[in-house]
């Protein structure tokens, strides 16, 4: 055993040397970075640099400088720049990039505020200038206690800026047979297109026979129709009527009372048993009630 273990740890003078050698390298590596060590030395500081900086930044102050460093060019934006500005009377419908400047506003925002109002934007009063984007709630808080705005000089102005009594139209009244929609918009209670929607059901119609057909027009509430009542008239006109003799279901069922199964029925009738002799003849069909009749009758005719 002593035999091997001899044999295994024991070195040749050649192997002891080698082994010397490679120790002292690799000691000699590991020592190297600890022996060249490059000392520190203070950066040196441009004055004539300094004082450019200070120039840039007039809030910095000497003392300030101490803390920057000016070994490296590159330097982080502040977060936050300290904006000087002068606070005055304005009118922000009158005034010029100029003012906006002293007041404090940023470029890209005074280019917003230019561009809302050559696209014909108003103010209306101070508190509108907060709508303007990229106006900053603290920007907007520290020059609207300033905003002045004046009175619209025109006729169209808003009447909360204009001291003189609005002056009442006299609005005509009219036949609601003949009415075109440009003479009813102007009538109280008729809005949101009502008056289009009034002319239509008349056509659609053949024309009104009482002035109580008016109130059933789509979408004509009963406070509406009062409303507007003192300004329309009935005045009896022949209305458009529908020969049963020659028309067809679906020229029927274009009537607003006549359903399509009254028209179907209508000429089902007329095929079984010839021509209408007279309007009244429409009855003999047992689904057409009286109440009915006397609706659709006034616009029916076998001529």
């Amino acid at each position: 055993m002593k035999k091997i273990l001899k044999d295994y740890f024991s070195f040749s003078k050649k192997e002891t040397t080698a082994a010397i050698i490679l120790l002292i390298i690799v000691g000699s590596f590991i020592a190297l970075p600890y022996v060249y060590k490059k000392k520190g030395k203070p950066p040196v500081i441009d004055k004539q640099l300094q004082e450019a900086v200070l120039a840039i930044q007039p809030n910095a102050t000497i003392k300030d400088s101490a803390n920057i460093d000016f070994t490296n060019h590159y330097q982080p934006a502040p977060t936050e720049v300290e904006t000087k500005y002068t606070l005055f009377q304005f009118d922000p419908n009158t005034l010029d990039a100029a003012g906006w400047k002293r007041l404090g506003l940023r470029d890209k925002t005074i280019n917003t505020l230019l561009n809302y109002r050559n696209k014909g934007g108003k103010f209306r009063k101070p508190e509108d200038i907060r709508k303007i984007w990229g106006l900053r709630p603290q920007e907007a808080d520290r020059i609207i206690p300033y905003a002045r705005i004046d009175a619209p000089q025109n006729n169209y102005a808003n009447p909360e800026y204009s001291s003189a009594a609005p002056t009442e139209k006299t609005i005509a009244v009219v036949d609601i047979n003949t009415a075109q929609p440009q003479q009813l918009k102007n009538i109280p209670g008729i809005e949101n297109g009502l008056q289009y929607r009034i002319v239509k059901f008349r056509e659609k119609l053949g024309g009104f026979i009482s002035l109580e057909q008016v109130k059933e027009t789509y979408g004509l509430t009963d406070s509406a129709f009062a409303a507007m009542q003192p300004y329309i008239k009935f005045v009896p006109a022949a209305v458009a009527k529908i020969n049963i003799n020659t028309a067809s279901d679906f020229e029927l069922n274009a009537h607003p009372y006549i359903s399509y199964t009254v028209a179907k029925a209508i000429v089902l009738y007329r095929t079984q048993h010839g021509n209408y002799q007279s309007v009244a003849d429409i009855k003999k069909i047992a689904f057409i009630k009286e109440d009915l009749f006397q609706k659709i009758a006034p616009y029916l005719t076998v001529e």
